[in-house]
């Protein structure tokens, strides 16, 4: 019998009901600064990534923070390098002494350091001429990858991509990037309901349903902040056809009136 996941998210007091899905290529992202877990700067790259990698069907499975810690960045790139198809790091990279995502990452895959000649380079074309030396020393491994749009290249050492932690700079380059270097296997398709009752007046549809379509993802989300609706259900799949079967058929599951 295929059952299903209930996940309380503590914070966002959201019910979300998870079913099997197809396989879509899968990536895990490391937020990298001891500035985050201190909460001096809110992290926004991992949000906007999300939205991202979701548009281009690839699914987002952990987002992981650490400080500036080469073991620490080392350990969770050497795990998440096996666990995803692709891992993203965002921080950690530029002129002063905590900048430590090369070092960790050449740690993770047991490589040294090497000075790159291309990067150099382009530090001097832009006047870096105090950050050249830390910023041209690279994963011996690491391919460039050169975008018209980007002053800096691309960085990725097999399957870990590098980005800045600068928002700005990290939307910019993560856009471009994105497009070329993360594939998914499909888009998903999403279908929402929204509703003027709690949660828990519609669990016997919600758990129905979820074993009537096991192979479409259900999201629960309660409002508090929203007088148009209450609760807000998101029905998902990489099979269009599913997803509007699935949605029509809780439609008639959820009596008229309590639908927005």
């Amino acid at each position: 019998m295929r059952g299903f996941i209930a996940c309380r998210n503590v914070y966002q007091q959201t019910l979300r009901f998870c079913t099997a899905n197809a396989k879509h290529k899968t990536a895990g992202m490391i937020v990298i600064g001891d500035e985050i877990l201190k909460g001096e700067v809110a992290d926004t790259n991992s949000t906007f990534s999300c939205k991202v990698l979701h548009d281009l069907g690839v699914k987002l499975k952990k987002i992981s923070v650490v400080g500036d810690n080469i073991n620490a960045v080392s350990e969770e790139v050497a795990e998440f390098s096996q666990l995803y198809d692709y891992v993203i790091t965002t921080g950690g990279i530029g002129p002063t002494h905590d900048d430590i995502t090369f070092e960790g990452v050449a740690k993770a895959f047991d490589e040294p350091l090497v000075m790159n000649k291309d990067i150099q380079d382009i530090c001097d074309k832009y006047n870096h001429r105090f950050s050249k030396i830390k910023l041209s020393k690279i994963p011996q491994s690491a391919q460039l990858r050169y975008y018209p749009e980007l002053k800096f290249p691309r960085i990725a050492i097999k399957n870990v991509f590098l980005f800045p932690g600068v928002p700005q700079l990290f939307e910019k380059a993560f856009s471009v990037v994105a497009k070329d270097s993360f594939s998914g296997n499909g888009p998903f398709y999403t279908k929402a309901v929204y509703l003027n009752v709690t949660e828990e007046e519609i669990l016997t549809q919600l758990n129905l349903i979820v074993k009537l379509c096991p192979n479409v993802e259900f999201g629960s989300y309660p409002n508090m902040y929203n007088d148009n609706y209450k609760v807000k259900i998101t029905i998902e799949s990489s099979d269009e056809r599913a997803t509007d079967e699935a949605y029509s058929r809780l439609l008639k599951l959820i009596p008229a009136e309590m639908i927005v």
